[in-house]
Parts: C-alpha cells; structure tokens; sequence
C-alpha cells in the first residue's frame, strides 16, 4: 500500500510540475487557514519547500510538522504533503491572492477494506508574516 502511495503521489507531481516557474510566494512566511492548519514556506526558487502542520478538527495526525514540497507558475501554485504516519498524503492546488492563498485539496487514503480513496475540500490560508 505505501508503494502505491508513493506512485500516486510521484504521478501527481509529475503532472502539475511541468508547469512550475519561480514566480510568486513569499519566503520564509507562515500561513494558517481557517482549519486552524498551519503551512510555513522556507524556501521557493519556484520550487516551493516548507512544513505543515494539520490542525484540522476530524483529521489524524494532528500536531506534527510534515514536509510541504511543491512548485508555483504563473497560473497558480500547489503543494503536496505526505502523512507518513497516516499512510495518506493531500494535494493543494490555489492562486496567491496578496495575503489570501485561496485552494483545493484532494487527501488520498485507505479506506478500511484498503481500497484507495480520495476525500475532497477547499481551504483559505491567509498570510500571518
């Protein structure tokens, strides 16, 4: 299963990364969305780096930092954070809107038969400094 996990995850970032330019989002700088989930940026040279930290009420793995890697373009931004711990992983896509960084998210799992699943949801996060 973290196999699978893993060219899922692979595949994603093959996709969305052909996109990727250095454009856009400040670094360092720390974002929080409206989960309370917090996303600190420590690095872009259009190839986003960073850790995340799930906060969100109903969610596993809450409390740990996990790394955020992904990449901004011209059209928009994304970033992908694997729940190692979880065996799941969450793919933002979104726009920098000034201090807003509207997204979509899509968070790949298990389900209980181990059947691969996905769970869908949008986030605001708003830019703290």
């Amino acid at each position: 299963m973290k196999r699978l996990l893993g060219l899922l995850l692979l595949a994603q970032c093959f996709v969305v990364s052909s996109e990727a330019t250095a454009q856009g989002l400040p670094a360092p700088s720390f974002w929080k969305n409206e989960r309370g989930s917090e996303l600190f940026v420590f690095a872009n040279s259009g190839a986003i780096q960073g850790t995340f930290t799930n906060h969100a009420h109903g969610f596993a793995c809450q409390g740990i930092p996990y790394p955020a890697s992904g990449a901004v373009s011209p059209r928009g931004l994304y970033f992908v954070v694997t729940f190692a711990q979880c065996n799941s992983f969450t793919r933002w896509v979104g726009k920098l809107n000034g201090s807003k960084m509207p997204t979509s998210w899509t968070l790949f799992y298990f389900d209980q038969n181990g059947k691969p699943s996905k769970l869908k949801g949008a986030d605001t996060f708003t830019r703290v400094w």
